[in-house]
C-alpha cells in the first residue's frame, strides 16, 4: 500500500481504526512473515568441503558479518560464495523446529541453512534458498526481501467493490489521513511489432461488454514468480502458480480489475470475440476441467472459432497457459455486473474474478491494469511488449451528476459544515465538482464508485470522512401531537390482535412458492390461482413463482410442526398475493388473510372439555373478525375452494360478493402433505373488507326495560337443506324476533333416511311493552307455517 499512499508515522493498529469506522471493517490484523524470523539473518559461504563422516552432508563455514560459524547441512545446491538464510542457535522456524546447537556425525552444528519451504515462503522447496549476493550479511533475510510487512484483513461491503484492491483501499487511508494519494507510473519498452497486426477483437454485445482492452506479450519464459510476489499472494489467500498466472491475480489484487491471459497461439485466428453463447454452445470446459452448462443469455469470450472462457467468470482449457506458452494476450475488460451475477449464479461457479465484477469495476482503469500486467511480464517473464494496446470501447460508462447541499447535510447529520469542509471531503474522495451554486454542488463520482447515485449517497461519504465519531449526541425530540394510523392500519391491526386472541401465532413465509404447491390444492385449471408471475432467476424450483395464494406457506409451516409433533397449531398469515395480468407489466398484489388449524380445541388441562377444532371454531373466529370491523358474513355451502371437504366447508360472502373459503381439507389433499389428522383451514381478501368497513359507525341503543321471552322450535327437515337458509329465513320474520340461533343438530336412526333435526332458540322482545304468550304464540304460528311450505319442514 506504501506504493500508492506515504503510510510514514501510521500505527497499524490505528489505521485500522480509521478504516473500520470508515465503513471497512477490519477483521484481522497479521503479519506477513512471523516475528521469529526476524532471527534469521543473511549470511556468506566461506568455504564448504564434504563431511568427514556422512556422504550426503556438508561442512559449511558461514559468516553473518561478524563471526563465522560451522553449519552442518545436508542440501547440495550451494557452494562457496553464496548468499544464504542462516537461522542461528535459539531460532523457532514456521514449522514449529527449534534450532539448536546439535552434534551430527560427530561435528558440531551451530544453526540451520534453510529452505525457502522451511521459512514458510514456498510449500516446497529442492535446496536451501539462495539470495542475491550483494546482499548485506547479517541483516533479518524478511527484512532485506522487503517481507516484513503488516496484512490488514478487511470485510468488504457489498457496496465498495471499489475496496477490493490495494489501490482502492490505499485510496480510502489517503483520504482518511488527508494524504497525497499517488499511482507510479508504468514504464513499458514495446516492440516494434503493433498489436493490432497480432491480434484482432470485436464486441458483438456492447450492453454486456462497453469495454475491453487487450495487450499482447511475446516471447514470454514461462518460470517461478520472485519469492516477494508469492509472499504477498499467499498472504491475500492465492496459491502461486507461474510468473504469467501469478501476474493477472497481483494485478487483480493490486487494482481491483480481473484479468485473464490467453495463450496466444491457442487463440484461433488470432482473434477475440465477445458475444452471448449461441444456442448450439450449450457446454464449455472451463480451467477448472468441469463441463459447464449454458444458457444463450451468457455473456462468452470467443476466438475465430468458437468460445474459449467464459466472461468475467472462468477461462477455459483450450486456451490456458501451459508450459509450452510463448506469447500471451492479456484481457481487460468491463462487463455488466447484472450480467455477470446471473451468470456465475446460474452455472454456480463463483470466482474471485466474478466476485469483482459482479459489484463493479473501474471502467476508466482497464488500460491502465492491462498495462501493468504487461510492465511485471516483461520484468518478471522477459517478454516482449508488443506497440499499443487495443482498446474497444463502442458505449463508454458515464457517470451521473448529483447535485449536493451542505444544508441538507447538515440538516440529516445534525452537523454544521461549511462550504469549505464539504469541497475539502470531496477532493480528498477524487469527487469532480462541476459546479458550486450558491447552495451546493454538482459533482461527478469517480467511475469505480458504483454506489453513489444519489444526494444521500453522497451525505453518507461527507459523514464518513468527517467521522461518525464526531457526530454530536442530541437527544430525540418527540412531537406532542397524536400519532393517529390510518384506517386500513388499524384494521388490520385489530384484526392481528382478535385472531391471535383465539390462541393464533402469525406466521411470516416467503412469497415465492412451488407452482406445484398450487396444483395439489385442486385449483380449478382456469382460476386465476395458476395466473403466476415467474421469477426470471429464482433461487430454486421450490421458489419459481410469486404467490396467489397464502395456503401453500401455511400448509408447509403446518406440516413442519407435525413432524416434530407438535399437534395443536393455530397459524394465520397477511400477506399479498400476485397475479399475472394479461398486457400489464405489473402483476395484481392483493392482501389476504389466511389461517390453518387443527388438534385440541383447548389447552390439555384436567378441567377443560374434550374435543378437537372443527368448521364451527373457524367460522365463529371470522364471524368476530367481521363483527369487530362491524360487517357481517354469511356462510353458503357451494363454490369453495375444491381443496376443502364437501358438508364441511363454505364459501365466504360480504353482502352478495364471495371474498373468500373455510372448511375442513380434503382427505386427498391431506394424504400428499402426510397429515394424519383433521385439518381446517380459511383463507379470505382482505380488500373488500377493509373497503366496506371504511366509514362505518356503531350505533348505540339503550337498554331493554322489559323482559324477554325465549322459545325453543325443532324442525325435522331433508338432510341435504343448510341451516344457514332456515336460520337467515327465521331471522326476516317479525320486527320482535330480535334472535336465532342453532343450538342442536340431530341425525340418526331413530329419524327417517335422509331427514335431520334442526333446533333452534328464538329470543323475542318488545322495547315498548311487556310481550303476553298470545303474541309471541302468534308469532311462532306463523313462523312454523312458513317453515312447513318453505322448506316442507315437520315441527317436532
Amino acid at each position: 500500500m506504501s506504493d500508492f499512499v506515504d503510510l510514514e508515522g501510521i500505527d497499524p493498529e490505528a489505521a485500522a481504526a480509521r478504516l473500520t469506522m470508515a465503513g471497512l471493517e477490519v477483521a484481522a490484523i497479521t503479519q506477513l512473515c512471523p516475528e521469529a524470523l526476524s532471527r534469521v539473518v543473511s549470511a556468506k559461504i566461506m568455504a564448504l568441503e564434504p563431511h568427514p563422516e556422512a556422504d550426503k552432508l556438508s561442512l559449511c563455514q558461514v559468516s553473518d558479518g561478524q563471526e563465522e560459524l560451522t553449519i552442518v547441512c545436508g542440501a547440495s545446491n550451494m557452494q562457496a560464495g553464496d548468499c544464504v538464510a542462516l537461522a542461528p542457535v535459539g531460532t523457532r522456524l514456521p514449522n514449529g523446529m527449534a534450532i539448536k546447537k546439535s552434534k551430527i556425525r560427530g561435528i558440531v552444528s551451530r544453526g540451520m541453512l534453510c529452505s525457502a519451504a522451511e521459512l514458510g515462503f514456498e510449500e516446497e522447496s529442492a535446496g536451501i534458498m539462495i539470495l542475491p549476493a550483494d546482499l548485506p550479511l547479517g541483516k533479518p533475510v524478511i527484512e532485506l526481501l522487503d517481507l516484513q510487512d503488516t496484512v490488514l484483513e478487511l470485510e468488504i461491503t457489498p457496496n465498495r467493490g471499489d475496496c477490493l484492491s490495494v489501490i482502492g483501499v490505499a485510496r480510502e487511508m489517503a483520504a482518511i489521513y488527508k494524504r497525497p494519494f499517488n499511482l507510479p507510473s508504468i514504464e513499458l519498452k514495446t516492440g516494434s511489432k503493433p498489436v493490432a497486426g497480432l491480434a484482432a477483437i470485436e464486441i458483438k454485445d456492447p450492453d454486456l461488454c462497453p469495454r475491453y482492452v487487450g495487450r499482447v506479450v511475446e516471447d514470454i519464459k514461462l518460470g517461478e514468480s520472485p519469492l516477494w510476489l508469492k509472499a504477498r499472494l499467499r498472504a491475500a489467500g492465492v496459491r502461486p502458480i507461474s510468473n504469467v498466472v501469478d501476474v493477472t491475480n497481483y494485478v487483480m489484487l493490486e487494482t481491483g480489475q480481473p484479468l485473464h491471459a490467453f495463450d496466444l497461439d491457442l487463440v484461433r485466428d488470432q482473434q477475440i470475440v465477445v458475444r452471448r453463447a449461441g444456442e448450439s454452445e450449450n457446454k464449455f470446459e472451463t480451467l477448472d476441467g468441469v463441463e459447464r452448462q449454458l444458457d444463450s443469455e451468457t455473456l462468452m469470450i470467443c476466438d475465430g472459432q468458437g468460445p474459449v472462457a467464459i466472461a468475467g467468470i472462468m477461462g477455459g482449457l483450450n486456451s490456458e497457459i501451459n508450459d509450452q506458452t510463448k506469447n500471451v494476450l492479456i484481457e481487460s475488460a468491463f462487463f455488466q455486473p447484472a450480467s455477470i451475477r446471473r451468470s456465475a449464479r446460474l452455472l454456480n461457479l463463483g470466482t474471485e474474478a466474478s466476485y469483482r465484477f459482479e459489484r463493479g469495476v473501474d471502467s476508466q482503469a482497464t488500460n491502465r491494469a492491462a498495462d501493468r500486467a504487461a510492465e511485471l511480464l516483461q520484468n518478471l517473464a522477459q517478454g516482449l511488449v508488443a506497440e499499443g494496446s487495443l482498446d474497444i470501447h463502442p458505449q463508454l460508462r458515464r457517470m451521473p451528476e448529483i447535485f449536493v447541499r451542505p444544508s441538507q447535510a447538515n440538516k440529516l447529520l445534525g452537523l454544521n459544515l461549511d462550504f469549505a469542509a464539504v469541497r475539502d471531503i470531496f477532493g480528498r474522495l477524487q469527487i469532480e465538482i462541476v459546479k458550486e451554486q450558491a447552495d451546493g454542488f454538482m459533482v461527478i463520482p469517480p467511475a469505480y464508485r458504483f454506489d453513489l447515485e444519489r444526494e444521500v449517497d453522497l451525505i453518507e461519504e461527507i459523514v464518513r470522512l468527517y467521522g461518525y465519531d464526531q457526530v454530536p449526541v442530541t437527544p430525540v425530540s418527540v412531537s406532542g401531537a397524536e400519532v393517529i394510523d390510518p384506517p386500513e392500519v388499524a384494521s388490520l391491526r385489530q384484526l392481528r390482535e382478535t385472531i391471535m386472541a383465539y390462541g393464533y401465532h402469525e406466521a411470516v413465509n416467503y412469497s415465492f412458492i412451488d407452482p406445484d404447491a398450487v396444483s395439489s390444492l385442486q385449483f380449478e385449471q382456469e382460476s386465476r390461482f395458476y395466473n403466476f408471475v415467474k421469477l426470471r432467476n429464482p433461487i430454486s424450483s421450490e421458489m419459481a413463482v410469486m404467490r396467489t395464494s397464502l395456503l401453500p406457506g401455511l400448509l408447509t409451516n403446518l406440516k413442519d410442526n407435525l413432524s416434530v409433533n407438535v399437534k395443536d397449531v393455530r397459524l394465520f398469515e397477511v400477506g399479498r398475493n400476485f397475479y399475472r395480468l394479461a398486457g400489464q407489466k405489473l402483476p395484481s398484489e392483493e392482501l389476504f388473510l389466511a389461517g390453518v388449524a387443527c388438534g385440541r380445541r383447548y389447552r390439555e388441562h384436567f378441567s377443560a372439555p374434550d374435543g378437537v377444532v372443527d368448521f364451527f371454531d373457524l367460522k365463529g373466529l371470522l364471524e368476530n373478525l367481521a363483527e369487530n370491523l362491524h360487517l357481517k358474513f354469511n356462510f353458503v355451502a357451494e363454490n369453495y375452494y375444491k381443496c376443502l371437504t364437501p358438508g364441511r366447508s363454505a364459501a365466504i360472502m360480504l353482502d352478495n360478493q364471495e371474498v373468500g373459503s373455510v372448511g375442513q381439507l380434503h382427505h386427498e389433499v391431506a394424504e400428499d402433505y402426510d397429515f394424519d389428522q383433521e385439518v381446517l383451514l380459511f383463507e379470505i381478501a382482505l380488500a373488500p373488507l377493509l373497503a366496506a368497513s371504511v366509514g362505518t359507525s356503531i350505533t348505540y341503543k339503550g337498554l331493554a326495560r322489559y323482559p324477554a321471552v325465549y322459545r325453543d322450535l325443532a324442525f325435522l327437515v331433508e338432510a341435504s337443506i343448510p341451516a344457514a337458509e332456515m336460520l337467515a329465513y327465521i331471522r326476516k320474520q317479525h320486527k320482535l324476533l330480535t334472535e336465532a340461533e342453532v343450538f342442536d343438530l340431530f341425525q340418526g336412526e331413530s329419524l327417517a333416511a335422509g331427514k335431520k333435526s334442526l333446533a333452534f332458540r328464538l329470543t323475542f322482545q318488545d322495547m315498548n311493552k311487556t310481550l303476553t304468550d298470545k303474541k309471541v304464540n302468534a308469532i311462532i304460528s306463523k313462523l312454523i307455517k312458513g317453515i312447513e311450505d318453505t322448506f316442507h319442514g315437520e315441527v317436532r
